[in-house]
């Protein structure tokens, strides 16, 4: 997608590509609390969001869709904080580089970061680890026809900002 057809649909308008844009099926209007977030996911590199972000009314997460989509757009790394009550997640979804092969992006930020700064948090990579790139969806279809490559780290609220924009500056590499 185009970054102003991201924009637009955030909005609840159309966008000017008629195909693979948005979708009925996937929410990405946002309401003023989202647009909210998502303005300042925009000029830090990350979300934030409440739990999953997931809206009862609107089926799902619009400020996540959202944000996830403007990566695609700009082809950079999705990072998303969930806050929770006492841990917070980090979601570190490589999906949106739009790669064939994600290996050198993932080892650079486990070896960098994780395993360098953040030598006492556990993180899960099991949807990167255990599940291969569908190299086709990747090429031909939208973000949400394209399965998440995530690498999922549970920690404090202090620490999950830390990581977020480490990890974030670490991307700014790839």
């Amino acid at each position: 997608p185009k970054l102003d057809d991201v924009e637009s649909l955030s909005y609840g308008n159309a966008a000017k590509k008629n195909r693979g844009t948005g979708s009925r099926h996937v929410c990405h209007r946002l309401n003023a609390q989202e647009r909210k977030l998502y303005d300042i996911a925009k000029r830090l590199g990350f979300l934030t969001v409440r739990g999953t972000g997931y809206r009862k009314e609107r089926k799902g997460s619009p400020a996540c869709n959202t944000y996830r989509q403007r990566c695609d757009a700009l082809e950079d790394i999705c990072i998303v904080i969930e806050k929770r009550t006492e841990i917070d997640t980090v979601s570190i979804d490589f999906s949106t580089l739009r790669v064939e092969n994600d290996t050198e992006f993932v080892a650079s930020v486990v070896e960098n970061i994780l395993k360098t700064k953040y030598p006492d948090l556990a993180f899960d990579d099991s949807s990167i680890s255990s599940v291969p790139i569908d190299w086709e969806a990747v090429r031909t279809k939208p973000i949400w026809g394209v399965n998440e490559r995530l690498i999922k780290v549970d920690c404090s609220r202090d620490e999950a900002k830390a990581l977020a924009l480490d990890v974030w500056n670490e991307s700014n590499k790839f």
